[in-house]
């Protein structure tokens, strides 16, 4: 059986696209939950109205996470997992930001059926922004296709902080594969995948930690790596994600759940050009970080000695993890320089 989880907070607009493609796959045999982390836009509503009607009784639910307390989308989605209906073996995840072509349900059935172990990843287009009308009335006229023409031929590329343009997992899905690849953390999005549930179970389903913007579905992708989780690319299952722009805050909360990723499991190549050295938790003594006084003021140096950030006193010492500091740090000359830290989260 196949069950369908998506995690919302005030997504309305969205999700009522979302719903649309949903409503009209070419296989209808599976079940959704919305689980809702405190909207008050009228998502519950929406979900109760629409499952009342004949296209989806008894196979849409909504779900509380409970009031809002900032973003948790680990958590929600843990919460849709463990209300999914008995007897699901796959659990497709997905975003109230995702737009599904007709046949995805009907191809992640058939790729699981083929490939019962393994996970399923579908490319996702990031589409510019559009009105809403359009998209849905898209949808409704079942021109899914006529709207991924849109999606700019071009690198992606950051609009108001969302992405627009085409899959972002260069070398993933270029290519028809016969066989399942090694998962790595990076491929795990869960905007349009599929995954067998007592995987996800295993793996001990998402860090509710980890609140806010960014890196929560590398952070689950890493624990699949680490079980041995094998992955089918399919490049026919491709979906659209929505434009919108991200909310204030959500760069800094990205810049936070990175740092958690990096304490956790250790340096990781691909990631860490994201970093922004500007914000002082980067220099953490659990990342490699040491500590230094030079010309009479002290310095936090991160693990490759290759950037620094002046450190106002030294009540910073024990934020930083370290219980006292070295003496001189030798030639910082080559040191970029970032200022000094401050308790303000984006300075």
């Amino acid at each position: 059986m196949i069950g369908a989880v998506v995690p919302v907070f005030d997504r309305r607009d969205n999700l009522e696209l979302l719903l649309a493609s949903l409503e009209r796959q070419t296989n209808t045999g599976f079940h959704l939950v919305v689980a809702d982390d405190g909207s008050t836009d009228g998502t519950r509503q929406l979900i109760e109205q629409l499952s009342a009607e004949p296209a989806w009784r008894g196979r849409l639910r909504w779900v509380s996470c409970g009031p809002h307390q900032g973003v948790r989308t680990g958590r929600a989605r843990n919460i849709g997992a463990a209300n999914l209906d008995t007897g699901t073996d796959l659990l497709v995840m997905l975003d109230s930001d995702l737009v599904l072509q007709p046949d995805a349900i009907a191809l992640f059935a058939a790729a699981h059926h083929e490939h019962p172990e393994h996970v399923i990843l579908g490319p996702v287009a990031w589409l510019p922004p559009m009105n809403h009308v359009t998209v849905l009335d898209a949808i409704a006229s079942g021109d899914v296709g006529g709207l991924r023409q849109q999606v700019p031929d071009s690198t992606p590329m950051r609009v108001k902080g969302t992405f627009v343009g085409p899959e972002l997992r260069a070398g993933l899905i270029s290519t028809a594969l016969a066989e399942p690849l090694p998962m790595r953390p990076e491929w795990a999005l869960p905007l349009n995948s599929a995954w067998p549930l007592d995987l996800y179970w295993r793996i001990g389903g998402f860090d509710e930690g980890m609140n806010g913007y960014g890196y929560q579905d590398m952070e689950f992708g890493a624990r699949a790596t680490k079980a041995g989780a094998r992955c089918l690319a399919h490049p026919d299952l491709w979906a659209l994600h929505v434009w919108h722009p991200k909310p204030s805050g959500a760069l800094v909360e990205n810049q936070r759940n990175l740092d958690y990723y990096l304490r956790r499991h250790g340096p990781n190549t691909i990631i860490e050009t994201d970093i922004d050295w500007r914000l002082w938790w980067h220099y953490h003594a659990e990342r490699g970080g040491t500590v230094a006084c030079h010309d009479q003021r002290l310095w936090a140096i991160d693990s490759s000695r290759t950037h620094r950030l002046a450190l106002p006193d030294e009540g910073w010492l024990t934020r930083l993890g370290h219980c006292e500091h070295a003496g001189e740090p030798g030639d910082l000359s080559g040191v970029t320089d970032h200022g000094t830290a401050t308790e303000v989260a984006d300075s």
